[in-house]
């Protein structure tokens, strides 16, 4: 099985053409392979998939503002999908990463260890502190 590992300060990032080729579901080259597993599991994971978001819709948007027009109710309609387009892209936030990290050629299961590694590398002293506190280790009697 494949473990995660915290990401070297000198992994490579995609250039901006790529990095739009990748939101649209293109699939980078086997060197940014770390910046994508990093991409779908940092902190600001979430933050990530509603700029890819917001980067699909706008061209959309920008067709239906030129076609029918700058009215009030266009503008409404516009923002309306955008609203949906963030919630629908936001729903399945795990499968998405899941499918983007089996494509570039991490085992499935990736995703759910790699986070779950970060929770208890991010977590370690309040794990450490509940175990004391409500668990005693030693004899491996629980107290309630």
């Amino acid at each position: 099985m494949t473990t995660y590992t915290a990401p070297s300060p000198s992994i490579a990032h995609p250039d901006p053409v790529r990095w739009l080729w990748y939101t649209f579901g293109g699939r980078l080259g086997p060197r940014y392979r770390e910046w994508v597993l990093h991409d779908l599991t940092c902190r600001t994971r979430w933050e990530r998939q509603l700029a890819r978001a917001v980067v699909q819709v706008v061209p959309l948007a920008a067709v239906v503002l030129l076609a029918l027009g700058f009215s009030w109710i266009t503008w409404v309609g516009v923002g309306c999908g955008l609203v949906l387009a963030l919630w629908y892209s936001i729903a399945p936030i795990d499968q998405t990463a899941e499918r983007r990290l089996v494509k570039h050629g991490y085992e499935p299961g990736t995703l759910e260890l790699a986070l779950h590694e970060r929770y208890l590398r991010e977590n370690e002293d309040r794990i450490v502190r509940y175990m004391a506190t409500y668990r005693n280790m030693e004899t491996g009697d629980e107290r309630c």
